[in-house]
């Protein structure tokens, strides 16, 4: 994998972009509300024609997430996952090097790791027929192998993706034939990540959340600041406020700081540890990442389409070192019994239950107001996908 376009950045300091976005937070009794009124399509949750597109044309042709680096703890560990049919299998050999291949033995097709945890070892083995290979994805081993005459190990490794590493993330083609272009993922948006320590960070725990939605309600449910105070009236809200967020773009990508309630812009500083006390920075990765700093972890979304009304979603906590006292170890525990409220019970619901409402056919249009502009940034970045090809 070739890691040598990722940005060095700052540890722990706002990058420049992110100070622009600092600068421009108003005081909260000086917050103003765009007003807009906008609304797209509702097809575009429930066609499955679209959806296919969006396959071939997203999450095949630009770099998606896959996991956070820190979830391959160590050297000699290996994660699998399956992202919009293709499953993936990635490994950190010996030498710390990260790589990405296809989950599948060239032996008969078997998926050779079906766990959803981190596993560790110098070689992974086919459950099936035993195949062997090491994580550079070379066949090492097979049993019987005289009743296999003329067979090169050589020629039977398993297939390589194309992959980066960019800010702590895990990039990867899903198109092994075409790679992305992995310069959207490896400028502006790694410095960020970065600068948050995203690539030193300790992956405490990870949960999968399957959800009964289009993929693209899910990621709608990030990125409007509307639904926080209301649909979170239980759990988030306690720590925030309806506010004049600061959005930009960075290419595909979207960069939002927003306010905490007891923001004071006197408070404002150039270091990150102390900026997520009274701020959040938010990232959308596009096509399928969501990234969300607390003050003591950072949250991490990745967004698999299933079809085109179902989806999952990976969450990984990632924390600053990996925790040793009870005390820690405790408030991390909490922390992911919230999570798991906030996103399981309450947004990832929302998702399912507009799902439902949109597949009844009643409606033509979904309407956005001035705290769901996001929304359109996101949707307009899809359909630029597939406007290229000719596929809207």
């Amino acid at each position: 994998m070739d890691t040598a376009t990722q940005v060095k950045a700052r540890k722990g300091e706002v990058t420049e972009g992110q100070a622009r976005l600092l600068e421009a937070m108003p005081e909260l009794a000086d917050c103003h509300y765009p007003e807009v009124r906008d609304s797209i399509p509702a097809r575009n949750y429930i066609d499955p024609a679209r959806y296919e597109a969006e396959l071939k044309y997203v999450f095949k042709g630009v770099p998606v997430i896959a996991a956070p680096a820190a979830v391959l703890d160590k050297p000699r560990s290996h994660y699998q996952v399956t992202i919009a049919g293709m499953p993936l299998l990635l490994t950190r050999n010996k030498d710390g090097e990260v790589k990405v291949f296809a989950n599948v033995c060239k032996h008969r097709g078997m998926k050779l790791c079906t766990s959803d945890r981190t596993e560790h070892g110098p070689r992974i083995v086919c459950p099936y027929h035993a195949w062997t290979f090491d994580l550079d994805g070379k066949l090492i081993g097979l049993p019987r192998a005289e009743i296999f005459p003329g067979l090169e190990k050589s020629q039977l490794g398993l297939l390589e993706l194309p992959s980066r590493v960019a800010g702590g993330l895990v990039w990867v083609g899903l198109d092994p034939d075409n790679p992305p272009d992995f310069s959207t993922v490896t400028g502006e948006l790694a410095e960020d990540l970065d600068a948050l320590e995203l690539g030193d960070s300790y992956c405490y725990d990870h949960a999968t959340f399957p959800v009964k939605a289009n993929w693209k309600l899910v990621m709608d449910s990030m990125l409007d600041s509307y639904h926080v105070t209301r649909l979170h009236k239980n759990s988030l809200a306690q720590f925030s406020v309806d506010s004049e967020n600061q959005i930009d773009r960075i290419g595909p990508h979207i960069r939002n700081a927003a306010h905490r309630s007891n923001f004071e812009r006197k408070l404002i500083t150039r270091k990150h540890d102390e900026l997520r006390w009274i701020m959040v920075f938010s990232y959308i990765g596009f096509p399928n990442g969501i990234i969300v700093v607390s003050p003591r972890y950072v949250s991490l979304g990745v967004v698999r389409p299933i079809a085109v009304d179902e989806c999952a979603v990976d969450y990984y906590m990632l924390v600053p070192e990996e925790p040793t006292s009870e005390k820690a170890l405790n408030g991390l525990r909490k922390s992911m019994e919230l999570m798991s409220q906030v996103f399981g019970n309450e947004d990832y619901w929302a998702a399912a239950m507009c799902q439902e409402g949109l597949s009844s056919g009643t409606m033509k249009e979904v309407q956005l107001g001035g705290m769901e502009v996001q929304v359109r940034m996101f949707q307009d970045a899809v359909t630029d996908c597939l406007t290229k090809h000719g596929a809207v």
